[in-house]
């Protein structure tokens, strides 16, 4: 199979694998809209009165969107370190097809990073800004670009097996 061959193959299985974990979130949250603040959530929704922990009164999705998008770096990071120094090993096929995946984790890690700001961004303006569907899109993205990694690094061990 030509190169091109396999980076068609190998881009179309990291669009399925995002399709598919879109899909699986699509499935199993049904809300119309989501909170990203827990504060917002205690104030406005909190009907059915269950039990949440006392930070949720004053709690914002603040501190946690540093810690997603610090490893969001961090895997982004590492793919592209991995591409970069990884050796020039494009005549084996495993290891072309794992830089590929790893490329497709940064681009799924990016996305992720910037709909993540945009969409706090717009919840800032509105709170009925995160809708099921951008709910399900960025947290898509965020497993996608983890799942790529992994899968990724597996591809890239294999390649490296006797031949």
């Amino acid at each position: 199979m030509t190169n091109t061959g396999i980076v068609i193959l190998t881009a179309l299985g990291c669009f399925i694998l995002l399709a598919s974990i879109w899909l699986s979130f699509w499935k199993v949250n049904h809300s119309p809209y989501y909170y990203f603040d827990a504060q917002d959530y205690v104030k406005f929704e909190n009907i059915t009165g269950k039990p949440l922990p006392v930070s949720a009164e004053k709690g914002t999705f603040e501190p946690l969107l540093k810690h997603y998008l610090d490893v969001a770096k961090v895997l982004i990071t590492l793919a592209a370190a991995s591409i970069t120094f990884g050796g020039n090993n494009s005549a084996a096929p495993g290891i072309f097809v794992a830089k590929l995946i790893l490329s497709f984790s940064i681009l799924f890690g990016v996305t992720f990073c910037a709909l993540v700001l945009y969409r706090y961004d717009e919840y800032t303006q509105d709170l009925r800004a995160l809708s099921r569907f951008w709910y399900c899109t960025v947290e898509g993205l965020a497993f996608s670009s983890l799942a790529a990694f992994v899968i990724g690094y597996v591809v890239w061990a294999c390649g490296l097996g006797p031949k």
